[in-house]
């Protein structure tokens, strides 16, 4: 009789949250423009293999089941990943990209957050055409400004050139990249936010 009730158990509650899993759905919740948080169920991808992102995220809970594009929310939690709706527009060539972001001009996008602070360390994430991989481009964005700098060229790292004219406000942090004391992303944002911190009323 236990084994039976198990197998009862296992077949309607187990079953369906394996399979639910499976379909990418995640714990999270959306911020709406009126900057409410609700709580439920969201997918903003395919899984490998075919793998994309999709251009408006799926979410559900009790009372809710539907679709947003960047334009309909701030923004959405996924797990532990957060994203925030920017608006960027982007010109320039490959290798010298801007990225503008006014309202209203280019188009909304969801970009991962990886650090928030005064500077941001945004993720735009990009699907490759010609496979399901799906690569970043890592910007920051100081929170008074309306562009956002590229931070890293593929496998040539960090964007050494342009990060000094960026953050050309702050010797101490350029000479410890050039020492090679900061080498990712994440740490050249921790260091400048404390940095304008302990600095914003001198």
């Amino acid at each position: 009789m236990v084994r039976f009730k198990f197998l009862i158990f296992t077949t309607f509650i187990v079953f369906p949250m394996i399979f639910f899993a499976q379909k990418g759905y995640e714990s999270g919740c959306i911020i709406t423009n009126s900057n409410d948080t609700i709580v439920g169920l969201v997918k903003d991808r395919k899984s490998p293999p075919f793998g994309k992102l999709y251009k408006k995220i799926y979410f559900k809970n009790a009372n809710n089941k539907r679709k947003y594009s960047p334009l309909q929310i701030l923004g959405y939690k996924q797990g532990n990943r957060e994203f925030e709706s920017i608006w960027i527009e982007i010109s320039g060539s490959l290798i010298d990209e801007t990225y503008i972001s006014e309202t209203t001009v280019g188009e909304k996008q969801f970009l991962k957050v990886d650090l928030k602070g005064y500077l941001t360390l945004y993720q735009m994430e990009i699907t490759d055409p010609e496979s399901d991989y799906i690569d970043q481009i890592l910007l920051f964005k100081r929170m008074d400004e309306n562009y956002l700098q590229r931070v890293t060229q593929g496998l040539f790292g960090l964007k050494k050139k342009k990060l000094q004219i960026y953050f050309k406000d702050c010797p101490e942090l350029l000479l410890k990249i050039e020492n090679q004391e900061l080498n990712t992303p994440i740490e050249i944002a921790k260091f400048y936010n404390t940095w304008i911190k302990e600095n914003s009323f001198n």
